[in-house]
C-alpha cells in the first residue's frame, strides 16, 4: 500500500505538467555583448603591428655566468638582482631551479671575463660567487672586465 501511494505521489506532478511546444521560427538568438578589452600595458601610440615587427629572435649559445646567490625565497633573490642591476651593466637573471632561486650575472663567451666579474664580486663581499657554464643570450650586451 505504501508503495502504491509513493508511486502515485511520484508520477502525479509529472502528469500535471503542461507540454510546451516551442515554435523555432519565432525564437531568435540574441547577439552577445562582448566585453571591451582594455590593454593597460601598451599605450595608444604603440601598435601591435609595430611590436610584431621588432626582431625578437635571440641566438642562444654556450658560455659562462657568475652565480651570486641561491635561496629558497624569491624576495631575497629579487632584491639582490635589483642591487646587481644597479652596479653592473651586464644582464642579471633570477633563475628558478627547484627548490632554489638563483641570481646569476652576465652572458660571457670566454671564462676570463667571467673570472674578472667573480673577482669584483668577491671584493664587494660576495665570497660565494662562482662561475658556471650556462646557455647565454649572445645578443645581450657584454662588459669586459
Amino acid at each position: 500500500m505504501h508503495k502504491l501511494v509513493f508511486l502515485i505521489l511520484l508520477y502525479v506532478p509529472l502528469l500535471t505538467q503542461e507540454i510546451q511546444v516551442i515554435d523555432h521560427k519565432i525564437v531568435k538568438d540574441i547577439e552577445p555583448n562582448w566585453p571591451v578589452i582594455i590593454n593597460n600595458v601598451l599605450d595608444d601610440s604603440t601598435s601591435f603591428e609595430f611590436l610584431l615587427s621588432l626582431d625578437s629572435v635571440q641566438s642562444v649559445s654556450e658560455g659562462y655566468r657568475v652565480q651570486v646567490l641561491a635561496t629558497r625565497y624569491f624576495e631575497r633573490a629579487d632584491s639582490l638582482a635589483v642591487i646587481m642591476k644597479f652596479f653592473f651593466s651586464d644582464s642579471v637573471y633570477v633563475d628558478f631551479e627547484a627548490p632554489n632561486y638563483k641570481v646569476r650575472i652576465g652572458d660571457f663567451t670566454d671564462r676570463d671575463s667571467a673570472e674578472s666579474l667573480q673577482q669584483e664580486l668577491v671584493q664587494m663581499g660576495y665570497n660565494s660567487a662562482w662561475i658556471l657554464r650556462a646557455r647565454i643570450n649572445s645578443q645581450a650586451s657584454r662588459k669586459n672586465y
